[in-house]
């Protein structure tokens, strides 16, 4: 997670706080995000703001200093695009959840997991035309929703949210909503991410970077999973992701803080209710037993730091050291250590699966990555499973011809360094906290300035049992 960030509007009838917390926690030397919470409750029609964020944590080691170096050994080309799901309809509501075909892809039709679009009671600082506990006025009163990160002693009876866990890397639904949009050998997996305006990047001079999608092809890992410690990548390199942009205070624009199961805490635990160092402000959790490899700070389970057998003699990790019985039966191990007992079976699977799949020795995502990185329009499935959904915006769609290195070493549109001189990085996150963009706040309205499709504007927010909550 990230150094802090502040973001406060001072409105005429009343000053809402929004909470945003921030804190070193994905990766090794990574961020976990901003977790911006709204306006506290009030009688007026003002907005609340994004809110200050909350301290960073120490910077971890792991060297992302590599320029050039190793190869990649590509991922599969692709097919461009299968017919998809074809589904007989789409979510009702306004904004509809049919789809037209994935950018990149051929896809047609909403996929099984297509919903209604968010609550909008749920996704403002607050909401115009309510008066609290007034039940005849606009969301029966209630005028602005809750982080599970913030103290909601002062929203009664607002609806607490969580990030979902169908947002996870590997979750079921990515997964499909990846083969959805691009065929059965999709080359690309999908992710959501932290990310901060990239100025004169990627980004250029946006307000926000909520909702955006980016290609990441992988170039080179941190410096204890390289050749001698400062050579080419010792591991295999993983396949290109497509993300979308849930986050902010992320750790600059340079950087992509991936949420994957157990990517680690940072200023904020909406996850582990066992984690005496680091207690939830709201007092509600996602899960009842949490893996603790790893928090708060360190990466969450990154089997080269935090599980033993994972290195060799000389403390560098490599696909024979990841790939052995010992390390992989300690990842299996730690994984498994979730449980829930509000959280439904598939949102749970989806955390076991995804903490498994990061530590994947084939697929090795749970370290930071150096990449190269070109923002594009968002596949039509992605934004199905997440919510929001922007209108087109002239930019190309994701390449399935790009996938390695050294094809995006070759192709203009890649970039492989930030508008502020840095090596564009990944990182790893989860703590369980609303997201940023999971306020339309962040996307549409004047801390975004964004167009979205109808009511699909912002990622959803999840109850406490990792149920997206929509119209």
């Amino acid at each position: 997670m990230s150094s802090p960030r502040l973001s406060l509007l001072t409105l005429a009838m009343i000053v809402l706080g929004g909470l945003g917390c921030a804190g070193k926690g994905g990766g090794t030397d990574g961020t976990g995000g901003s977790t911006s919470t709204g306006g506290a409750t009030g009688t007026g029609g003002a907005t609340g703001t994004g809110g200050a964020t909350g301290n960073g944590g120490s910077t971890g080691s792991g060297g992302t200093n590599g320029t050039g170096g190793a190869t990649a050994t590509g991922g599969a080309t692709g097919q461009g695009g299968s017919s998809g799901t074809t589904g007989t309809g789409g979510a009702t509501g306004s904004g509809g959840a049919s789809a037209t075909g994935g950018a990149g892809g051929s896809a047609t039709g909403p996929g099984s997991y297509a919903l209604n679009p968010p609550k909008q009671c749920d996704n403002q600082f607050f909401v115009q035309g309510c008066q609290s506990g007034m039940a005849n006025t606009t969301c029966g009163g209630v005028c602005a929703a809750a982080n599970a990160c913030e103290d909601i002693s002062q929203k009664p009876k607002a609806d607490v949210g969580f990030l979902c866990p169908r947002f996870a890397l590997a979750s079921s639904e990515m997964a499909q909503a990846a083969i959805d949009d691009f065929g059965a050998s999709s080359p690309f997996d999908y992710a959501i991410v932290g990310h901060d305006v990239d100025q004169n990047g990627l980004d250029g001079s946006a307000k926000s970077t909520c909702c955006q999608c980016y290609q990441l092809i992988y170039s080179l890992p941190e410096n204890e999973a390289r050749v001698n410690g400062n050579g080419a990548s010792a591991i295999a390199i993983p396949r290109p992701l497509i993300v979308q942009a849930f986050n902010t205070a992320a750790g600059g624009g340079q950087n992509f803080d991936v949420f994957m199961g157990a990517g680690g805490f940072g200023a904020n635990n909406a996850c582990d209710p066992n984690f005496s160092g680091l207690k939830s402000q709201s007092g509600l959790y996602m899960y009842s037993m949490f893996p603790e490899q790893g928090e708060a700070n360190a990466g969450g389970v990154n089997a080269a730091t935090q599980l033993a057998g994972c290195k060799d003699n000389n403390n560098l990790v490599s696909s024979a050291t990841l790939s052995s019985s010992t390390c992989q039966g300690n990842v299996q191990s730690a994984c498994s250590m979730f449980a829930s007992t509000t959280l439904t079976a598939t949102a749970l699977s989806d955390s076991i699966q995804s903490c498994k799949a990061s530590n994947d020795p084939n697929q090795y995502r749970h370290i930071n990555w150096q990449v190269y990185a070109k923002k594009i329009e968002c596949p039509a499935h992605l934004t199905q499973v997440t919510g929001c959904k922007l209108a087109a915006q002239g930019l190309p769609a994701a390449n399935p011809s790009v996938t390695t290195a050294t094809q995006a070493a070759a192709d203009s549109s890649f970039r492989a360094m930030s508008g502020g001189g840095s090596p564009y990085s990944t990182t790893t996150m989860q703590d369980c906290c609303k997201p940023t963009c999971a306020w339309q706040d962040w996307v549409t309205g004047q801390n975004g300035g964004l167009t979205a499709v109808g009511q699909y504007n912002s990622f959803y927010t999840c109850d406490q049992s990792g149920v997206p909550v929509t119209e």
